[in-house]
This record gives C-alpha cells, structure tokens and sequence, in this order.
C-alpha cells in the first residue's frame, strides 16, 4: 500500500505561474486528510521552493537542491551533503575562465558569479519568459565576495546557457574532470552536486527515517533529475514532456494536460469525492 508520495515541482505539480491547479489541490487534500504523507523532490533552492510552497498553501517537507539538502516539517534544514572543496574550487575555476554564468547555491544564500552582467539571471528570464516569480529568486543573489565566500559550503553549482547545443559538451568537460554529479532539470542548465546527493538517495533515507517501505513510496517526476527516483522505487510516475525532450521507462506515465495528474490519483486511489 502507498503511504508516501514524493513530488517533483516544476513540470510535475506545476505548470504554470508556480501553481499546483485547484483540480490537483482538491485531490492532494483529500490524500491528506485520508492519511497520506506527502514530500517535494526539487532541485530549486530555499528561497524559491519557500515561495513556492506558501503560493500553494503546500507546507510539506521537502528534498531540495536535487538531494543536497532536506526541509524538515519544522521548516528547520538537515542532511546537508557539501560539494568537496578541492572539486569546487577547480570547477568554480574552470567556469569562470571559459565564461559561463553560474550560481552557487548554499544553505542560506545563493551567490552568483559574473554578476555584474547579470547575465544568467538574463538567461534564465529568457528562457522562462520572464515570469514575475523568478524575481524573488533573482533579487536572492549576492554577488561574488572572495573575502567572505566559504568554498565549503556549497549545495550545487547550477550554469545558465544561451546555446542549449553546447550543454553535453560542457557536461562531458566537467565530468573528466571532477568528480561530481551533473545533470539538467530544464534542458537549458546544468545542475552540480556531490556525487552522494540526488533525489533518489536522499529519498531512501528520508523514508526510512520515517519507517516508510520502498514499496510504499511512489514518485512523480518529469525530467533528467528525477532518474534517481525513478531507479530507487518501483511505484514511478513519469509526467510526459510536452515538449517530449525528455522519456525513461517508468511504471506509470501521465500526459502534460494540466488535469492528467489529478486524473491519475483520483483513478489510481480510487477517489470519488474530487
């Protein structure tokens, strides 16, 4: 039996303007009022997964930074997982000399680099389409201090492309040469963890710390980032793509409709009442 349902965000829960649709709210309410625990698994930082959830009215905990990081039902952060320093360090320099824009994400703040230009808050805007939301991320940056800028205290590293083309490429260049994890949630990014921080694994332990089964688990994902979930537990739900730019061989799949995942759960749980 399902007892935990862990949720990705962004092309999963919400489509649009950073709202879960009121067909789907009425549903997860339901499950909860049934009994049915409930976790994000994200690869937005605090602050943006923060507006999130209060947009929604959506207080559960959540596994955020892909895994780097768990927000606790007490809003307190646990389980951080910090990039090495060694790696950091060369990566953050190899970046900033082939000229890329990038942030680093930490517990509390995201600094950014060539910030001045502002060029990946541009970046993302463009690809986005500039939705109001996104300033409350931006507007978060810090610029680059190196007198006060702790090397080890990073979450994840994430770069902004203009040119989508060069992503393998660069993934490949950063793989030969650190030892780190490395995928795109967007197709437009690239998202660096430690190699011991994904969705999946941070998953598995959040679970188990709360008694959960794996067959009691079941995960909803849409993108690259969502693959160690996918791998970790049997019940997984793909949310197709609209743009079909992504697919992996999962239990279940859901069209992009915005009402297909709410379809899904009323069928799958058997609800009547939605």
């Amino acid at each position: 039996m399902i007892r935990l349902l862990a949720f990705d965000v962004d092309g999963t829960l919400s489509h649009e303007k950073n709202e879960i649709s009121k067909p789907l709210k009425r549903v997860l309410g339901i499950l909860q009022k049934q009994g049915m625990e409930m976790v994000l698994a994200t690869g937005r930082p605090l602050v943006d997964l923060n507006a999130f959830r209060q947009k929604n009215n959506f207080y559960t905990p959540a596994v955020f930074l892909n895994g780097a990081a768990i927000l606790q039902k007490e809003d307190v952060v646990t389980d951080c997982v910090f990039l090495d320093e060694k790696e950091s360090s060369y990566l953050i320099s190899m970046l900033r000399q082939k000229g890329y824009p990038f942030v680093c994400y930490m517990e509390s703040k995201m600094v950014e680099f060539l910030g001045s230009e502002k060029r990946y808050a541009q970046i993302m805007g463009a690809h986005l389409n500039h939705e109001p939301e996104l300033e409350t991320l931006f507007n978060s940056f810090e610029l680059y201090d190196p007198t006060s800028f702790e090397m080890d205290r990073i979450l994840k590293i994430e770069i902004c492309f203009e040119d989508v083309h060069v992503i393998p490429d660069v993934k490949e260049m950063i793989l030969n040469h650190v030892n780190l994890h490395a995928v795109s949630s967007m197709g437009f990014n690239l998202e660096i963890t430690s190699l011991s921080a994904n969705k999946g694994k941070k998953l598995k332990s959040y679970a188990q710390d709360r008694h959960f089964k794996e067959d009691e688990v079941m995960v909803f994902g849409d993108g690259e980032n969502d693959i160690s979930m996918f791998e970790q537990f049997k019940h997984s739900v793909l949310i197709e793509n609209k743009n079909h730019l992504f697919d992996y061989p999962t239990q279940y799949r859901v069209s992009s409709k915005e009402d297909a995942l709410a379809e899904f759960l009323k069928d799958y749980f058997q609800i009547k009442e939605a």
